[in-house]
């Protein structure tokens, strides 16, 4: 059974990192203050031509769950709602083959273990900016680190994306009856989609984020894309990522 059945089935009380990088890591990317550009929260437009969806499936196979098994959660129908497949979000376009958790210590009181950390996500490219398409499994207080992103060059180096709750992405419980609705503080992220609802009232739906992290060098080739838990209350839940040219999120 896929990971993501046996968290929505078992619970839906939504409410420093497992390994940190090698010593190779040279810099430490600071979300908040590395603006990527527009801040609207927006709807689907026209993609830009000048960024490409990270094929995650290979990774989503090995440590995640395929998006063929969110219509097999028939406790939370809400989840045949999400968009799968190519899409295009505020400008960006996302292939969204299905979820990848990282590990949090609210999941764990239900007896949901996710990885601790997913590593060598393949990539080979240069680009300006990586669009992460997420959302998080509970909650936290605004700046609490979730996870970090880490960006592994060609030549050796690295950089470290740490991704707050609050600042970078949100709950993907949206109750608009109470005062879980807050978008994501920094410019760099918005709520890219919202729909369906976890129960009939309709005032509980679900929501993704996209935040946009800016490539200090991107004049350097990325081969691989790490991902660690901060081991904090969240579980990041990753659906998708797209690089590309900075500033478009409209």
């Amino acid at each position: 059974m896929q990971p993501i059945l046996l968290i929505l089935t078992a619970s839906l009380l939504l409410t420093g990192c497992s390994k940190k990088p090698s010593a190779s890591v040279n810099q430490t990317v600071d979300v908040a203050t590395n603006p990527a550009g527009a801040q609207n929260a927006g709807s689907p437009t026209n993609a830009s031509p000048s960024a490409a969806p990270v094929d995650m499936t290979q990774t989503i196979n090995q440590y995640g769950t395929r998006a063929a098994y969110f219509d097999k959660i028939t406790q939370f129908p809400v989840w045949k709602t999400v968009p799968r497949g190519a899409q295009v979000f505020d400008n960006v376009p996302i292939q969204i083959d299905g979820m990848i958790c990282l590990w949090g210590s609210e999941n764990t009181r239900i007896n949901i273990v996710f990885p601790e950390q997913v590593l060598g996500i393949p990539w080979n490219q240069k680009f300006e900016t990586l669009y992460v398409y997420h959302a998080t499994f509970y909650r936290a207080p605004d700046q609490t680190p979730v996870y970090d992103l880490v960006f592994r060059y060609a030549d050796g180096s690295s950089v470290t994306n740490e991704i707050k709750f609050g600042v970078d992405v949100v709950d993907w419980y949206a109750n608009t009856s109470q005062s879980m609705t807050a978008p994501p503080s920094s410019p760099n992220a918005k709520i890219a989609w919202t729909g369906g609802s976890f129960l009939p009232d309709g005032l509980q739906p679900l929501r993704f984020c996209l935040t946009a992290l800016d490539n200090p060098h991107p004049s350097l080739k990325v081969t691989t894309i790490d991902l660690y838990s901060c081991k904090n209350q969240p579980a990041a839940c990753i659906m998708a990522m797209t690089a590309g040219q900075s500033g478009l999120l409209k």
